[in-house]
Parts: structure tokens; C-alpha cells; sequence
């Protein structure tokens, strides 16, 4: 695979006016082997696959989760001669829910319908694999392994969300795995979203020298309230839309019929255990309430920092347990999957799993990341870029459950990322050591430049609105909607038409959403990793609310959202370990601690810092393009803000200053592609 590598730190990077002619350097384009270790080839099906359903795993409190074991048979249908190692996905949305969309994919109407419906069967088998199907690798000489975890699919307790008794039961299950007939032991973890959270999680409580050897968690985060649910004082209502009535409220139900149906005083059991689960105080809907009501849920404390991957990521790197992620440019975790690589690099180095990858650091090929412009559900689908993810997974595992020295691991860019267009670009570092940050500052008539303002007066005026553009049609929603949006458009053979479209247009006399725009590029120059706004404003009310978001401006004009970030401004205060510095010291990377005890209050009149994270983005600007960033206030229907603070923010206007003295400015990893490659 073509590559982008850079082996020094660069010292600036590309220019934004037009001084010189188009640059003719292009960078790889993804392929159907984008990914794939030279030379090698997945190969071809060898086994059959044999099935246990149900087999029961007491846990230590007697509640009794179910796995199915799916291995490999030989010609008539007898268990094929092994030994062989496992694949272990633990789910908390029903292994047969799983199994159904195998029987109406890969199975079943799935080979009747192909022809007549390709793109619809093809959906349902990016969903089947996303639930934790894995015949693709029991056909190559894996036993798969598949477990409802508690109080989820057929397994009794009661589940919430990312509970730190998952991790005691995982303990168990890794043990029990591990002494399979005719495994080898040896074990490898995977998974999508929860799944992927979940394996983190597992291998971040097991000891030394563990059966657990390898690690494929897909679209897995890093902190699940900052991921998730609290984006800096923003409540995520579009991603509890697309959760709260099927996956978490009805599913939990429906598994236990699905999976128990043939022993009823089972079923009995584990349908009044789930329901439980929705009454019980750390259930989801009783902290749904209690959020929106200002409990604490609506903050971040000691119960989400359990639940937070990034505080397993040291033991992960301690147990040497190579992890490959997977992430998505429009995954609504595509902040969080990022720095979970770099703090598995950093830990694995010895320094502080918190901070950016230093530009000149090595890093090892044992611990990867992959990402493209994929939304959360279908990692490695889209128009431009769809890409052998079950080969990459299988290489990833018989590196290190077969012991078969393929040269995945080998590779001194770790990093690798595809942009929407199908641009590949590679490094060693995230942020990437080939794009060096540069201020980019606001200035007037909505100009974006370099140059630091030397005007002594000067402000944009954003009125706080509650809602976007007043549409559910925008990049905003689609991401945060779980990518249901794409996973629909796929069926009917395109792309999301709405994951494009900015979520924060300036419509004059509607919504004051000032824009500042750079001069056109004079190459193609790459944007990579993520983006801090620092903003000084001046706001008329006690409290204050921003949005960015950043776009590609075609030379026709055409608007293509790349990435966004927002921040109430009582949620300003920063977590210094946490939050990721330029060189220079500015913010790129900001964590705001989301505590209750940690908001500032909103001074009226007063200039004000709000350093807001804009998640990252990988994208590649053509030539005669430009970068644009647009203000705005509320995110509705995506994002809500508090309902105790719409009293406080109603009639709100921010003067957003573009002074000498209070300069705002973007801190942009930028840099040509010439220039990456010198």
C-alpha cells in the first residue's frame, strides 16, 4: 500500500494564498487491499461450522450468562482437527439478535435475495458482523465464541451501562474460553461500539501473561460520558434517539424469546431480570430523568470515570496486548478512538497515557489504528473507501493467536487514515508529526489567516439560537443519529446525502452564524488530527453556548461539513492533565472536566476564553479549496443544553472579539502534501 511517511518534525507548514502553481502531488488512493500486510492473502474457506448454543457460565453471585461456541468441522460435519484459537466477542444486544440477521443474511432469504437486493443483504451482513458474527473466521481455523453479557440477550442479571461487574464476569468468561475442547488457549477480542468497549475493558483487568492475546475493538471511544452523552455542557439527545427505544429498552426484551424460547421457565427468569433493569437507579431511562432534571448523572464523577477506557489503557500497555482500533471520521466517537491510540502508544512508551504523542516519538506497530469516513454501525463502508475489514482482522489475528509473522505489525506508521475521497495518509504519531499545528485567526469581512490581528477594536455578533439550521438533515445529526442515516442510504446503494451538509449555515435575519474563510490552497494540503477553538467573546447573559464547525469550500461554492465541537460556557474550566497543547502552548486538544464542581460561572460584559474541542478530522483540501469555520450558538436537534440554563441563555448575544489583545483563532494541524514529504 502507497504511503504517506515523514521521518522529521516539520518546521512550518503549507502556505494559505496563492503564490505558485497547482502542485501535481497526490497521495495513495485506498484499494480493496488498503490495510493488508504485502503479499498477503486472506485464503480460502477450509471448514465447516458446527454450533452449542446456550451453553451456560455461572458467574460468582450465581447469575448465569449463555454462549454460543461455533468451531470448525471437517467434510461431514465432525468437529475438524485442531487445536484451534478463539475469537470472543461479549455483547450486550443478544447474540441471537445476531443470529437472526445471520439467518436473513449469510443464511437463509440472505443467498435467495442477494441478486434481486444486493445492497439491502449486504447491510444485513455488515450488521450481522457488527453483532459479533465471526463464521468468517471459524472458516479459517478459529473457534468463535459469542456471550450475552449480564442481564443482555439470554444471560440473567441486570445490566447498565458499562457496569464494573461486566468486567468481574469477564473474568470468568476469559477463563472458561480458555479451556475450551480443542482450543489452544489462546484468545483474541472483538467488537463493535459497546462490543469494542467492552473487550477494552476485559483486557484492562486481566493479569499478566493472560489467555487474551490480541484485541480488535471497532469504533470503541475513550470516555464514554464525554463521547457519548456530555459533549462540554451539550446533551446528546440525536444519539439517545437512537438508542433508547429499540437497543436499550425493547431489544432486552425481545433477546430472551429469541434465545429461550424452547425453555419457557428459563425465559420467564431472564425477561423479568432485564425488565427490572429499566427501574432500577442506575438504569437508562431512571438517568435519562435524572440529567435532564440536573442529577448527577449530568455531570462527570467518580460513576462515569468507571467507565472510562481511558483509565485501562496503562494496564492494557503493562499486559502488552497488542490492540488494533478501528475508528471513524463520522463516528459520533471520533474523538475518543483517536486519543485511546495514542494513549495505548504513550503508555507503552512510559509516559502519561493523557498527553499527545510527542512529534518525535517512536511508536510500535503492536498497538494500530485505522480510520476512514465511516459512520458507526458500518466501519470501513463508504462509496470511496469501502475496504476488506474481516481480511484486516484476520491478519491482525493470526499475527498473534497463529503465531503467523505476516508483517502487519511491521510498520512504522501505525496511524492510518483515509479521507472521504479516498486519500491515504500514514504516520508514526497522533496528532500527526506531518502536519505541524498553525493559528489560523478570525478577522474581519470573515476573513481565516495567519496573521495575528492588529486591530485594536473589532467583534462578530452570534444571537443564541437553540437549534442549527432547524434540520435533521445535517452532518451534526447524522453522526450523533449512530449512523443510521448511512446504514439506510447503503441499502439503496449510496451514501448518506445529509452526512455532508454543514449543521450550522449563517441564513441572515434567522440565525448570526459569522464565517471565516482561508484564501484557496495552492496544493493539496492535508488536515490531520484534531482542532482547538479558542475564542474570547463577550456575552450579555450569565451563561453562553458556542458550536463550531469546520467545512471544505469548493471553488463552486459547495459546502462539505468535515467536523464540529461545542462548548457551554460554564463547562469552560480546563483539566490541565488531560487536555493536549501545541507547542506553543495553545489548545488543540481540550478536556473540560464536566464536573459539577468544576463550572465557572458566565461574567456579563466581560471578556471570556472558551478553548472548545472540534474533533478531529482527516481530510485533504484541493487546490483552488478553502477551510471554513462558522460560529454558532445551540445544536437542537442533535444537541440540548441543560433545561435549567435556557432561562439564562434566552436573548443571549456573544461579541466574538478578533483584536490585538484578544485574538481568536483556530490551532489547525495543517500542512501541504509537498511539504509532508520533504
Amino acid at each position: 500500500m502507497g504511503v504517506l511517511v515523514i521521518a522529521v518534525v516539520l518546521p512550518m507548514a503549507a502556505p494559505l494564498a496563492i503564490a505558485d502553481p497547482p502542485s501535481t502531488v497526490d497521495l495513495p488512493k485506498a484499494n480493496p487491499r488498503t490495510g493488508l500486510p504485502e503479499g498477503w492473502n486472506p485464503g480460502p474457506e477450509r471448514y465447516g461450522v458446527g454450533e452449542q448454543k446456550n451453553v451456560e457460565l455461572p458467574m460468582a453471585d450465581g447469575v448465569v450468562l449463555r454462549a454460543d461456541v461455533r468451531y470448525p468441522t471437517d467434510a461431514v460435519g465432525a468437529p475438524a482437527a485442531g487445536p484451534f484459537p478463539i475469537v470472543l466477542t461479549q455483547t450486550s444486544y443478544g447474540k441471537d439478535s445476531a443470529g437472526l440477521m445471520r439467518l436473513l443474511s449469510y443464511e437463509g432469504l440472505g443467498p435467495l435475495l442477494q441478486n434481486a437486493l444486493p445492497s439491502v443483504i449486504d447491510v444485513a451482513k455488515q450488521v450481522s458482523d457488527a453483532a459479533g458474527y465471526g463464521d468468517y473466521f471459524v472458516k479459517r481455523g478459529y473457534i468463535s465464541v459469542i456471550v450475552d453479557i449480564r442481564g443482555t440477550g439470554s444471560s440473567g442479571g441486570q445490566w447498565s451501562i458499562l457496569q464494573p461487574q461486566e468486567r468481574e464476569d469477564s473474568k470468568r468468561v476469559i477463563h472458561w474460553a480458555a479451556e475450551l475442547p480443542n482450543s489452544t488457549g489462546e484468545i483474541g477480542l472483538w467488537g463493535l461500539s459497546y462490543l469494542g468497549m467492552s473487550e477494552l475493558f476485559t483486557a484492562g483487568v486481566l493479569e499478566p501473561d493472560s489467555p487474551v492475546k490480541a484485541l480488535f475493538p471497532l469504533m470503541p471511544g475513550n470516555h464514554a460520558f464525554q463521547d457519548l452523552l456530555g459533549h462540554d455542557g451539550f446533551y446528546n439527545i440525536a444519539f439517545l434517539a437512537s438508542m433508547l427505544q429499540f437497543p436499550i429498552t425493547l431489544l432486552p426484551q425481545l433477546a430472551p424469546i429469541l434465545g429461550l424460547y424452547r425453555e419457557p421457565d428459563k425465559l420467564t427468569s431472564v425477561f423479568v431480570d432485564h425488565l427490572i433493569s429499566h427501574f432500577r437507579p442506575d438504569g437508562t431511562w431512571p438517568s435519562v430523568f435524572n440529567a435532564l432534571l440536573d442529577g448527577d448523572k449530568a455531570y462527570n464523577s467518580p460513576y462515569w470515570e468507571s467507565r472510562a477506557i481511558d483509565n485501562v489503557v496503562e494496564q492494557i500497555a503493562a499486559n502488552d496486548i497488542p490492540t488494533y482500533l478501528v475508528g471513524g471520521q463520522y463516528d459520533l466517537l471520533q474523538d475518543g478512538t483517536p486519543r485511546t491510540f495514542a494513549g495505548l502508544q504513550n503508555a507503552y512508551a512510559g509516559r502519561s497515557r493523557h498527553g499527545p504523542m510527542p512529534a518525535t516519538a517512536p511508536s510500535s506497530g503492536r498497538f494500530q489504528m485505522l480510520v476512514g469516513p465511516w459512520f458507526h454501525v458500518q466501519p470501513g463502508v463508504q462509496r470511496n473507501t469501502d475496504i476488506d475489514m474481516h481480511a484486516i482482522q484476520l491478519a491482525w489475528f493470526d499475527r498473534w493467536l497463529k503465531d503467523d509473522r505476516n508483517g502487519i505489525d511491521e510498520t512504522k506508521t501505525p496511524l492510518h487514515a483515509i479521507d472521504l475521497n479516498g486519500n491515504v495518509i500514514e504516520s508514526a504519531t497522533y496528532p500527526l508529526r506531518e502536519t505541524p499545528t498553525q493559528h489560523l485567526y478570525l478577522e474581519s469581512d470573515g476573513r481565516l489567516t495567519p496573521d495575528r490581528p492588529a486591530a485594536q477594536t473589532g467583534s462578530d455578533r452570534v444571537t443564541f439560537s437553540p437549534v442549527n439550521g432547524g434540520t435533521i438533515c445535517n452532518s451534526s445529526f447524522s453522526r450523533n443519529f449512530s449512523g443510521v442515516y448511512e446504514l439506510l442510504a447503503t441499502m439503496a446503494g449510496v451514501d448518506d446525502p445529509c452526512g455532508q451538509f454543514p449543521a450550522h449555515p449563517d441564513i441572515p435575519g434567522l440565525l448570526d452564524n459569522p464565517q471565516y474563510t482561508t484564501a484557496p490552497f495552492t496544493e493539496p494540503t492535508v488536515l490531520g488530527g484534531p482542532i482547538g477553538a479558542t475564542l474570547f467573546a463577550v456575552s450579555n447573559t450569565p451563561a453562553s453556548a458556542f458550536s463550531v464547525t469546520v467545512q471544505d469550500i469548493a471553488p463552486d461554492g459547495t459546502a462539505t461539513a468535515l467536523t464540529d465541537g461545542q462548548l457551554a460556557g460554564n463547562f469552560r474550566a480546563l483539566d490541565e492533565e488531560r487536555t493536549w497543547r501545541a507547542e506553543d502552548g495553545s489548545v488543540l486538544g481540550a478536556f473540560h472536566p464536566g464536573t459539577r464542581e468544576s463550572l465557572l460561572p458566565v461574567v456579563p460584559g466581560q471578556v471570556t476564553e472558551y478553548n472548545v474541542k472540534v474533533r478531529p478530522a482527516f481530510h485533504v483540501f484541493q487546490p483552488g479549496h478553502r477551510l471554513q469555520v462558522t460560529i454558532g450558538s445551540g445544536d437542537a436537534p442533535t444537541h440540548i443544553l441543560n433545561p435549567k440554563d435556557y432561562p439564562a441563555l434566552l436573548g443571549g448575544v456573544y461579541d466574538i472579539q478578533r483584536t490585538e489583545g484578544a485574538a481568536s483563532f483556530l490551532t489547525v494541524p495543517l500542512a501541504g502534501v509537498s511539504q509532508t514529504r520533504r
